[in-house]
């Protein structure tokens, strides 16, 4: 994990997030190419994930990765190794994670 990664996981944590609760987390990767993103996002669909494929306005295409899991570094390192693995295959980048705020 980046140091940005153990940063924004410690920042959930101290907000008082549990790491023994199941969490909604978003994992972006960006494609050059549109065909490429489906592919990657079907590959990730055929092992559970749920996936979105937009356009971005600079001409790449960014496939969003829906996981649920819990906020630990071991489960978020793991994850983010495999989605680095999916992207590279597929000629893509993992650009980071981020969770849905609550208002």
């Amino acid at each position: 994990m980046r140091v940005d990664d153990w940063a924004a996981l410690q920042y959930m944590l101290d907000s008082g997030v549990s790491p023994d609760v199941v969490c909604p987390f978003e994992h972006f990767l960006y494609f050059d190419d549109a065909r490429l993103a489906g592919f990657a996002a079907l590959a990730l669909q055929d092992v559970g994930y749920q996936t979105e494929v937009e356009p971005t306005a600079g001409g790449e295409w960014l496939l969003v990765v829906y996981a649920y899991h819990c906020p630990r570094a071991d489960e978020l390192e793991r994850r983010i190794a495999f989605l680095e693995q999916i992207a590279d295959s597929f000629g893509g980048e993992y650009d980071g994670w981020g969770v849905p705020v609550k208002r």
